[in-house]
């Protein structure tokens, strides 16, 4: 691939991926790391502090005010580790799934509304291009 393609493949993914954080989050009272916390909490279960942070790429204190934040909402919880009294454990709340859930279900709507504007052409070289994304996405 070319720089110039690389270039602007970069340029759209950024783009898009901005507009699908923002979307459902407009009037959230949340930041997009605290959304995404919250989505990891969902996918993967309870987590240390100290885990959430290096997932997320954010310092432990960083993380702490994160989930102090996510706990005054009634998202989460925090609980000592049975297995080591120096960590907390965070538990994702039905209240914060509910919230995953939700922008979930809004970004989804906005983005199908978007795919359906586009040319069949386009709709087909979007589908055939997902396998290559989601490999990047995972390197």
């Amino acid at each position: 691939m070319e720089p110039e393609q690389v270039d602007a493949l970069r340029t759209a993914v950024s783009r898009l991926s901005r507009r699908l954080r923002n979307e459902g989050s407009g009037t959230s009272p949340l930041s997009a790391t605290g959304i995404a916390v919250l989505g990891r909490l969902r996918r993967e279960g309870p987590m240390t502090l100290q885990a959430l942070a290096a997932a997320e790429h954010v310092r432990p204190p960083t993380m702490t005010r994160i989930i102090d934040r996510l706990a005054d909402l009634g998202m989460v919880s925090k609980k000592p580790n049975p297995n080591d009294r120096r960590s907390t454990i965070v538990h994702l709340h039905q209240a914060g799934d509910d919230y995953v859930a939700d922008t979930v279900r809004q970004r989804s709507v906005w983005l199908a509304n978007r795919i359906a504007t586009l040319s069949p052409e386009e709709e087909e070289a979007l589908l055939r291009a997902i396998p290559a994304l989601q490999h990047l996405g995972n390197l």
